[in-house]
C-alpha cells in the first residue's frame, strides 16, 4: 500500500642453539675517548656524540602534501565560484517560514525545529549517513545477490521528537528517507528530558526503555493512521527532499573546510 510516509589479519621464533654449536662471544669495548687538557693527571673525557634530529612539522613529504591539498582546495573554490552562496531550494525553505534550520559549521548534526499548535516539533539528521549510502552503492552485492533490488535514492536516517507544552511526555519517532518520502520505522513515548538526551549515554538509555511494537506488524489503519498524522505537520515528501538535498549541500561546505584545516595544521 502507498502511503505518504512509506512504512516498513607468523610470529618467527628464533630457534635455540645445540650446546655443541654454542659459542660464547665476548665483545671487545673499546672506550672512543681522547686525552683531555689535564696533561700529566691521565684524565680521559668521554668522546661526545650529537645527533641532530628532524624538526617536527618538516618532514619531506609535507611539501607535497601541502601543494595536492592547495589545489583541491583551489579547484572546489573554482567550482563553487559559480553557484550562489545560499542555493535557492534554501532560500525557499526559509521562505516558507515553517521550519527553522540549526546548523553549526563542522557539526554532523542538523536539526529542523518547528511549531504546531501547542506542539514543538524537532527533526535532528546528520550528514555522515549520506557518505555510508554512497559507499553502498559504490559495492553493489556480490553476484549471488544480483537479484536483489537496485539501490533507491540516498537514505537519512532522521529523528523526530514532537512535545506539547503541558504534557511531560513526548513522542519519538525513528525515520528514514525513502523516494515517496519519509518511512516510518519505530514510535515510542518517553519523559521529554530522556527523548531530548543526546549522544551514547541517552541512545542507551532510551534503549532500556519499551520502545514500542515493530511498526509494520502495525494494522494498516494505523500505520496510515500515523502516516497522515505526520504529514498533517509538515513531514512529508517535500521535507524528505529538502533533508538530502541539504546533506549533500552541507557535506561540500565542509569538505571545503576540511581541506584548508588540514592544510593549514600541515603548513605550521
Amino acid at each position: 500500500m502507498s502511503l505518504p510516509l512509506r512504512t516498513a589479519r607468523p610470529l618467527l621464533r628464533a630457534s635455540a642453539l645445540t650446546a655443541a654449536r654454542r659459542i660464547a662471544i665476548a665483545p671487545v669495548l673499546r672506550p672512543l675517548s681522547r686525552a683531555g687538557d689535564c696533561g700529566e693527571c691521565g684524565c680521559v673525557s668521554n668522546r661526545a656524540f650529537s645527533t641532530t634530529p628532524l624538526r617536527f612539522g618538516s618532514g619531506e613529504t609535507d611539501g607535497t602534501l601541502i601543494s595536492a591539498l592547495a589545489a583541491e582546495h583551489k579547484y572546489e573554490l573554482e567550482s563553487a565560484a559559480a553557484q550562489p552562496e545560499v542555493p535557492a531550494f534554501i532560500e525557499s525553505f526559509k521562505a516558507q517560514g515553517v521550519w527553522n534550520i540549526e546548523d553549526t559549521a563542522g557539526s554532523d548534526d542538523v536539526v529542523l525545529t518547528r511549531k504546531f499548535g501547542n506542539e514543538t516539533l524537532k527533526l535532528t539528521f546528520q550528514v555522515s549517513d549520506l557518505d555510508a549510502t554512497a559507499f553502498d552503492a559504490e559495492y553493489p552485492p556480490a553476484e549471488e545477490d544480483s537479484e536483489a533490488p537496485a539501490s533507491g535514492p540516498a537514505s537519512i536516517t532522521c529523528s523526530l521528537v514532537i512535545t506539547k507544552s503541558a504534557a511531560p511526555g513526548a513522542l519519538m519517532v525513528d525515520l528514514e528517507t525513502c523516494d515517496e518520502g519519509f518511512e516510518i520505522t519505530n514510535v515510542a513515548v518517553y519523559d521529554k528530558a530522556l527523548a531530548d538526551a543526546k549522544g551514547a549515554e541517552g541512545d542507551w538509555e532510551r534503549r532500556s526503555r519499551y520502545m514500542g511494537p515493530q511498526f509494520d506488524h502495525l494494522d494498516e489503519t494505523v500505520q496510515e493512521a500515523f502516516g497522515s498524522y505526520l504529514a498533517e505537520r509538515g513531514v512529508d515528501e517535500s521535507l524528505a527532499d529538502f533533508v538530502l538535498s541539504y546533506c549533500e549541500h552541507k557535506e561540500q561546505k565542509d569538505y571545503v573546510s576540511w581541506i584548508n584545516q588540514v592544510r593549514g595544521f600541515v603548513e605550521q
